[in-house]
């Protein structure tokens, strides 16, 4: 009888011990803690844009090449307060994926910082969000017109853009996206309602959980609940390098469907900020990637200027300017292993937007 009440306490220091171990192991190696290089961790989800900045967030973004401070205001933006606007102020709002929310760069060496370092008057407000896309952009705009902006600059990121403006889910997490209407001349946005997976802010990896263990049990429970991507396309980020006439008739088909549903897009924002704020006061930045380096694998045929190009040509037609950001990035302003500018590559498109929207001032 001792002798198995002595092996059932063994058992269970044993198994205290281990569950110790465990735990320790998780807060020092965790997911969680591997998470914190997840911008999602200081998002939330949003039923319109699928996820957006989390307002009154504070977090310690670190990957393997660099480590700063998050800190999103009460406006749901990495960004200062936004104060009453000032006489004199010339205010722009700037929209983006995550080159312009700035994995790489910490707040004041980011782009937008770098304008209003240079010209005073300007006051950019810095809009971005990790992951989102042209439908999002527009989807933003009534919130952001209510800042009353003289001028809007969206930064089209040339690596993504144009296929997660189709996607569903293209980071796990779920988006609106667009498709072609019946007549081939309009889009539409499907997705909704969109499915909130609670995979956001303090959910993720259950990081808020008292116990690791605990919260490791609840991410992965999460996890096997989560939506399948039931809509929107599926298009490799490099198909649409290749021109179509060097592809067979399917992928042809596709690529000249995301690039003219983008130029819908761009239509109707470019009609919405008119409406707003009278004409000549919307521009885009074109973000190159390491797409545009030549860094990332290619399919036969391809052309690493084509979707630059391509989407240049798209905004001319509508009489939208171009900031081409490809005349100024160079391979070395971008990260060795990430995929985003080094605050050099922010440093040079902070003075070419810089250069440009002084001239808007004037």
């Amino acid at each position: 009888m001792k002798s198995r009440l002595l092996n059932g306490l063994l058992f269970l220091i044993s198994c205290l011990i281990a569950f110790g171990g465990i735990e320790v192991g998780l807060r020092i190696w965790g997911p969680d803690v591997l998470a914190m290089g997840n911008q999602f961790v200081v998002y939330e989800f949003d039923p319109l844009l699928g996820w957006d900045n989390r307002p009154n967030t504070q977090a310690q973004f670190s990957r393997a090449e660099f480590s700063y401070p998050v800190t999103i205001n009460s406006q749901g933006m990495w960004d200062a307060e936004v104060k009453p606007k000032q006489p004199g102020e010339f205010r722009v709002a700037v929209l983006g994926d995550s080159f312009t929310w700035a994995i790489g760069a910490a707040y004041g060496t980011r782009f937008t910082e770098v304008v209003e370092a240079r010209e005073p008057r300007i006051n950019a407000l810095n809009f971005g969000v990790a992951g989102f896309s042209p439908i999002q952009y527009l989807l933003q705009l009534d919130r952001i017109l209510a800042f009353n902006p003289n001028y809007v600059v969206v930064a089209f990121c040339l690596g993504n853009d144009l296929t997660d403006n189709v996607s569903f889910s293209p980071y796990s997490h779920p988006k609106p996206y667009v498709a072609l209407s019946a007549d081939g001349e309009t889009f539409v946005v499907q997705g909704y309602p969109l499915p909130d997976t609670k995979d956001t802010g303090q959910y993720l990896i259950g990081a808020m959980s008292a116990s690791r263990i605990v919260g490791m049990i609840r991410f992965l429970h999460d996890r096997w609940q989560k939506p399948k991507d039931e809509g929107g396309a599926s298009v490799r980020q490099n198909l649409v390098y290749v021109p179509p006439e060097k592809l067979d008739p399917e992928d042809a088909k596709t690529v000249r469907d995301v690039f003219k549903l983008n130029e819908l897009i761009f239509a109707a924002m470019k009609k919405k900020i008119d409406a707003a704020l009278g004409p000549d006061h919307f521009a885009v930045l074109l973000v190159p990637t390491k797409f545009e380096m030549g860094q990332y694998p290619f399919r036969p045929n391809s052309d690493r200027n084509y979707v630059g190009d391509q989407v240049s040509a798209s905004l001319s037609r509508l009489g939208i300017p171009v900031v081409d950001g490809r005349t100024v990035i160079v391979e070395s302003d971008f990260w060795k292993v990430d995929g985003h500018w080094r605050p050099s590559g922010h440093a040079k498109i902070g003075e070419l937007l810089g250069t440009f929207l002084s001239r808007m001032m004037d």
